[in-house]
């Protein structure tokens, strides 16, 4: 299968199949999240049901290989912060911030209209 092929949650797990158990569910639950909206590191390691490995959601997103169509973007720190060197966060931000997602001082204003 194409990384342009991937259009749905089915073809994300069919991608990965070669990927672990663990990346798998943390890129489903983030190709889940709608455009507008984002989520935290935290609340995507609650979803799948591995409440402390917030840290290890993060490392699987730092090498999403399937970017844009699962969004990473969309997942912020806790603060609403985004995380990781300047450059690649501001870019983040700006596109979150394209998809109608309020910030302010570099971070998401997180509402629970805004959460995932």
């Amino acid at each position: 299968m194409r990384k342009a092929d991937v259009k749905t949650e089915k073809d994300v797990i069919e991608y990965l199949k070669d990927w672990s158990v663990f990346e798998r569910a943390v890129y489903v639950a983030t190709f889940r999240i709608p455009n507008g909206k984002v989520s935290t590191y935290s609340r995507i390691a609650e979803k799948i049901a591995r409440p402390k490995a917030q840290r290890a959601v993060a490392n699987a997103l730092h090498n999403n290989p399937l970017y844009p169509i699962v969004p990473c973007h969309r997942v912020v720190k806790s603060d609403g912060g985004f995380g990781g060197e300047e450059k690649a966060a501001a870019g983040r931000r700006r596109h979150v911030e394209r998809e109608g997602v309020p910030t302010r001082h570099g971070r998401v204003i997180l509402r629970d209209d805004i959460l995932y």
